[in-house]
């Protein structure tokens, strides 16, 4: 970042910013054509990509040129020399843009397409104080869960399977019966599941998100494994002597009051010794960085819930302890934020 002070401050960042939802908007564009999954089909000219995608050439000859200049293409060995030149994948578009990819990122860039519209609104909810939809309300935000939730389970099922990697063994071996509150995709039980197969495991989500979680424990040949609860997490019963309960991205949208009182109810559900896993967005404790939760907490949470808020480790280690957890352990995985880990 430049230095913003006195005479050596300049506009770079304001401009970057500024400029970030173009680039953003050329990725969502080449995803939705499908330019990286014809690259890796064979196709090598903005002629052929067009030809594959049913687009213009001229105009995804443009995009393939942005593309490039953003580091998702490399040009082809052939130089990129009016028509005659081409464009490769490189190993970052190749591993996670193709659609044949285990690792595909393109349900979570239907998200940002989902959200698109919603964030033009943020002027008149910092205005208000009103979201534009609820997440919690059929009506209008539950709707978008099942899109949404697969949308994120890259990126919960990834801090899921490091958060089993970095668990000590005499912890994963104890974890048997696991607790997946607001399941989701059932990401973050599924890295226990696929890890162990002595695991059976209890969702609580929506119907309509339970359908998801089926979707994906069955895709992932678990299904038999899983059981499911639905209904509204705040009014679901849990049951009791889990071995371990995740809470996966899902305090922050219950806001200060119910985000704790979810921490206490996974409390009561746990066995004695059992673990509480967190996965959420955490910033520093001076809140001024860092910058994805902070910037989450004033789009996303605005706009879509009235209390929710993301919360800091001070705010964690408050609500775990009072709950009566011990042992409150932080481990640091590719994930936007720290995991937390509690004992009962």
């Amino acid at each position: 970042m430049p230095s913003q002070s006195g005479d050596f401050a300049t506009p770079e960042q304001i401009i970057d910013d500024l400029w970030a939802p173009r680039a953003t908007q050329v990725l969502l564009t080449a995803v939705e054509l499908g330019l990286f999954s014809h690259l890796a089909a064979g196709a090598r000219t903005a002629t052929e990509v067009a030809a594959a995608a049913g687009s213009d050439p001229r105009a995804t000859g443009r995009v393939l040129d942005a593309l490039t200049a953003l580091g998702y293409l490399d040009p082809g060995d052939e130089g990129r020399d009016g028509e005659g030149g081409g464009y490769e994948l490189t190993p970052l578009s190749q591993r996670f843009l193709v659609q044949d990819s285990p690792s595909y990122l393109g349900d979570m860039c239907r998200e940002t397409r989902l959200l698109w519209d919603s964030w033009s609104r943020l002027t008149e909810v910092v205005r208000s104080g009103e979201p534009v939809a609820r997440w919690e309300e059929e009506a209008d935000g539950r709707k978008n869960f099942p899109q949404l939730v697969s949308a994120w389970f890259p990126m919960s099922f990834g801090a899921a399977r490091a958060a089993v990697a970095a668990l000590p063994e005499s912890t994963l071996a104890g974890v048997n019966r696991v607790l997946d509150v607001a399941a989701g995709s059932g990401a973050w039980s599924l890295a226990f599941a696929l890890a162990r197969p002595e695991v059976r495991v209890t969702t609580v989500d929506h119907p309509e998100v339970t359908e998801v979680t089926r979707t994906f424990t069955r895709s992932f040949g678990v299904a038999d494994r899983y059981e499911h609860l639905t209904g509204d997490i705040r009014q679901v019963a849990f049951g009791e002597d889990y071995d371990l309960v995740t809470l996966g991205y899902i305090v922050h949208t219950e806001g200060p009051e119910w985000g704790r009182r979810l921490i206490e109810r996974a409390y009561a559900a746990l066995r004695p010794g059992g673990t509480l896993l967190i996965g959420d967005m955490i910033p520093d404790d001076d809140r001024a960085g860092p910058d994805i939760p902070l910037v989450f907490a004033a789009t996303d949470l605005l706009l879509f819930s009235r209390d929710g808020d993301v919360f800091t480790m001070s705010d964690y280690h408050r609500w775990l302890t009072g709950a009566g957890f011990r042992d409150v352990t932080t481990y640091d995985v590719l994930a936007p934020s720290p995991l937390l880990v509690a004992t009962k």
